[in-house]
């Protein structure tokens, strides 16, 4: 065999010992933009870095004097029941810090809030000879919550959710050793970082798993480009003209806009339009089975909501469903009686062009009353699968949801 090829070598490229930047799937974060709508001291990651990483969005006391305020508001004396605790925390007398946590490391705080007040959270994501694909989202978070920051693409690793069940596994043996010094050493992440992880996770592992099966039926595949929002706990607030007055306890929500690839073997648009409506009923029906999963049982019963659980509660009801569009808006629209912002938004995007599944009247589960609606591409078959209504008491889960395509 000759020692070298026999082509003779015109160009030599450069050498990397890494991918260049430019060509890097990147995730960025931001708290507040500025009047240009710019994002103010964002941080950015290379998504393979982040990419099935534990990654927490919560509050902390601003300061010492803060910390005190909350800790009078507990009883004295050892606490042996839930009832013991406040039913509700004044918003004026706490103020606290964002912070933004990867792995357990601080990686950016934000500015002093009120509890109760709305934290713009904003997420932008770049990729590689497509740049910033669409403009950065905001969700705005309620000051007090604490949130698992989703960052999942391609597929779940398995050995990330062997290592988060462990580590659940060792924070309950460390519970229930009534050990009231390791229990004291316990921190947010060990209590409520990983568990919200855990759910993260599972939804993603599932999502891919059940995609792929469906996939197999209908000749379709699907590629999670990106898989972001958030999952965890967020407080309920009682306003006051319009401010926050104070924070009560609240529930379990998701909210999980994500990014797809999706084609299928033929090439036919019809049915990549049936894929794309099967796998997103797919993903939304699992905005309420994964928190049932984690969450009840026989001795702890509960019930979660989501797009696709609202249309089933109400057509088992007897309310009817409709599918609208602009053509039949007229006459549809009067039938409807959703909350006036929930009506706008159906409208809105009725005037866009895009369809709506929606029932007629209110319905509801423990803690939450409200409608569940499906905004759809007519052509793509993407669509937003979404909640609108209000929580009354302590719900499991309040779940909103959004797709985009990106094409092949």
């Amino acid at each position: 065999m000759p020692s070298s090829l026999p082509n003779k070598i015109i160009v030599k490229g450069s050498r990397y010992d890494k991918l260049p930047g430019q060509l890097q799937q990147k995730i960025t974060w931001a708290f507040s933009k500025d009047i240009l709508g710019d994002l103010i001291d964002p941080v950015s990651f290379p998504f393979a870095k982040v990419n099935n990483q534990k990654i927490t969005l919560s509050f902390k006391p601003a300061t010492e004097a803060d910390e005190q305020a909350l800790q009078s508001l507990l009883p004295e004396g050892e606490i042996t029941d839930i009832s013991q605790l406040p039913t509700a925390i004044p918003s004026y007398l706490v103020n606290v810090v964002p912070e933004l946590a990867v792995n357990g490391q601080v990686v950016k705080t934000g500015s002093a809030l009120k509890l109760g007040e709305e934290l713009p959270f904003i997420t932008a994501l770049s990729f590689a000879g497509r740049g910033q694909i669409y403009n950065p989202r905001t969700y705005n978070v309620i000051a007090g919550s604490y949130l698992a920051v989703n960052a999942y693409a391609g597929s779940v690793s398995p050995v990330q959710l062997q290592a988060v069940k462990t580590q659940l596994e060792q924070t309950k043996t460390r519970l229930e050793s009534a050990d009231q010094a390791r229990i004291g050493a316990l921190t947010r992440e060990d209590l409520l970082g990983d568990m919200f992880h855990a759910g993260g996770l599972g939804y993603y592992a599932q999502m891919t798993a059940l995609s792929h099966i469906i996939g197999l039926q209908t000749g379709g595949h699907q590629t999670l480009a990106a898989g972001t929002g958030t999952f965890g706990y967020e407080p309920n607030v009682n306003y006051f003209f319009g401010f926050p007055r104070s924070i009560k306890p609240g529930g379990v929500v998701f909210d999980i806009p994500m990014v797809k690839i999706a084609a299928t073997d033929d090439g036919q648009a019809d049915k990549l339009k049936q894929f794309n409506l099967q796998t997103g009923l797919l993903s939304s029906a699992l905005e309420h089975a994964v928190p049932e999963q984690m969450f009840t049982n026989e001795q702890n019963p509960g019930e979660a909501i989501s797009a696709v659980k609202a249309l089933q509660k109400a057509n088992a009801q007897g309310q009817r469903i409709y599918h609208i569009t602009q053509a039949n808006q007229a006459t549809i629209l009067p039938n409807i009686h959703h909350h006036p912002d929930t009506m706008d938004e159906i409208r809105n995007a009725l005037n866009t062009g895009k369809e709506v599944i929606t029932h007629t009247d209110s319905i509801s589960v423990p803690g939450w009353s409200g409608a569940g609606y499906i905004i759809t591409d007519p052509v793509t078959g993407d669509g937003a699968y979404k909640i609108g209504g209000g929580g009354n008491g302590n719900p499991l889960n309040l779940s909103r949801q959004t797709h985009q395509q990106v094409d092949l």
